[in-house]
């Protein structure tokens, strides 16, 4: 599993509530986490940072690097649940902790772009050896087409 993942599921234990319901306070459909944790692969950035919105009580840095302590110093209320407006954001001096979470989400937002061109570029290519091996089907040389033989090439 994803160490983010597993430190996702701590909130849940530590909040005594699901990853069901986490998925429903950051708005992600059903399964969007749990069977990322079930299968081992990743979520989106935008997901991490709705739950640093949603769950503030817990550190940021925390959740992406797994260092620090998992429950915020400078958090008076820890029930408090409230988004952090983007006003709010510009008011608030920010710490090396808040530069370096940004700069953290910066760094997954880039990655999670770059998975999403290469994921298009694989489908691309994928469609382009498809379309070579229907060419090469229908081009067969009429000695080779009723025998087992390899095509030379």
């Amino acid at each position: 599993m994803c160490k983010i993942l597993s430190r996702i599921k701590v909130i849940a234990d530590t909040e005594g509530i699901t990853i069901g319901a986490i998925e429903r306070a950051i708005g992600a459909s059903r399964g969007v986490i749990s069977k990322a944790i079930t299968k081992g692969t990743d979520i989106q950035s935008k997901w991490l940072e709705l739950i640093c919105e949603k769950f503030p009580s817990y550190s940021p840095i925390w959740l992406l690097t797994g260092e620090g302590e998992m429950i915020r110093s400078d958090t008076t209320h820890p029930q408090d649940t409230k988004i952090i407006t983007a006003e709010h954001q510009l008011a608030t001096p920010s710490t090396p902790a808040d530069d370096m979470v940004d700069r953290l989400m910066t760094y997954l937002k880039d990655k999670d772009n770059e998975i999403g061109r290469l994921n298009k570029e694989i489908g691309r290519l994928e469609a382009r050896v498809e379309e070579l091996e229907r060419n090469a089907r229908v081009h067969v040389s009429p000695q080779y087409a009723h025998t087992s033989e390899t095509v030379p090439t």
